[in-house]
């Protein structure tokens, strides 16, 4: 299936493949760099990030296959929006709500892999910061923890500990310079 739209700065008419909707390629006429439209349908296709050459771009005139734009589809309410969306989709286009278990499975496994090492495991710079800066590497972790990283609570309570570590080393080095 193909996407229909017009170069916002040549005004030619453009058609490109489902496959490169939402990322950005060149208008074949002027040479314009474009952000793609997302299609008409509804359902969302998992699959390639990267960018689409001026080779990815047809001219209308250059393709000529009607078959591709004919089928609409019935439509209902999305149960989440209420917008119109597509019977079979697999996922509305307007709120983003998943239908398909299967697709639900695959974005549930992409968000998991989103979450890199560095979210979870403690850099040199966070060992240090928590344990020489014991309240700056605490406020740290809070706002980590606010945003969900794993590696937030590991930051706090490191920075908390050694704030008592360091504060018996002063009493201790402070009862030593008395006497």
């Amino acid at each position: 299936m193909t996407i229909r739209f017009e170069c916002t700065a040549c005004g030619k008419q453009l058609r490109i493949p489902e496959s490169s909707a939402g990322k950005r390629g060149k208008c074949p006429a002027c040479g314009t760099t474009l952000s793609l439209p997302e299609g008409v349908y509804d359902a969302e296709v998992v699959g390639l990030d990267d960018e689409v050459g001026a080779e990815g771009l047809l001219a209308v005139d250059e393709l000529a296959n009607p078959a591709d734009s004919s089928e609409e589809g019935s439509r209902r309410p999305c149960s989440a929006c209420g917008e119109m969306i597509v019977s079979s989709a697999a996922k509305c286009r307007f709120c983003g709500e998943i239908f398909d278990p299967e697709l639900a499975r695959i974005e549930a496994k992409k968000k998991k892999k989103g979450r890199s090492s560095v979210d979870e495991d403690m850099s040199t710079g966070d060992w240090i910061a928590a344990v020489l800066c014991s309240g700056i590497g605490c406020i740290a972790g809070i706002v980590w923890m606010i945003q969900g990283k794993p590696k937030g609570l590991k930051m706090t309570g490191v920075s908390i500990l050694f704030a008592f570590i360091w504060g018996i080393i002063k009493v201790a080095a402070q009862e030593a310079g008395r006497r």
